[in-house]
């Protein structure tokens, strides 16, 4: 006696699951990345750092940054830590009292309490 139409239906839907997770990972394998943060441009260069909006930054000491400066403050998000605003305390030099950040683009510095300020590159 051969299985019953409850078993022989669940055994085809086994069947369709299957077929549709092998397409799927086909098509995802198919699929171009395109270029991450960091990543060279077609001509072989670094992509440039963005004029306005947020830019990452990786100090020497290991931070890792997200910062958005504007004229009155800086947004700061340390990854793996706090998120803050520093106010403007002078020429591209931000601070609240604990964390400073100063410069911007490519280069900049992070401070933290009274250590020593480490050097940061943008990306």
């Amino acid at each position: 006696m051969g299985p019953g139409p409850v078993a022989s239906r669940q055994s085809g839907n086994g069947w369709r699951k299957a077929a549709l997770a092998i397409t799927l990972l086909t098509l995802a394998a198919c699929s171009t990345p395109g270029p991450g943060p960091g990543d060279p441009g077609p001509d072989g260069l670094p992509p440039p750092i963005p004029l306005n909006g947020p830019i990452a930054y990786r100090c020497s000491d290991g931070t890792q940054l997200m910062v958005e400066a504007t004229g009155s403050q800086a947004r700061v998000a340390i990854i793996g830590g706090p998120s803050m605003v520093l106010p403007n305390a002078g020429d591209q030099y931000y601070s609240n009292g604990r964390y400073a950040f100063r410069g911007g683009g490519d280069a900049a510095q992070w401070e933290v309490g009274r250590a020593a300020p480490v050097n940061c590159r943008g990306s």
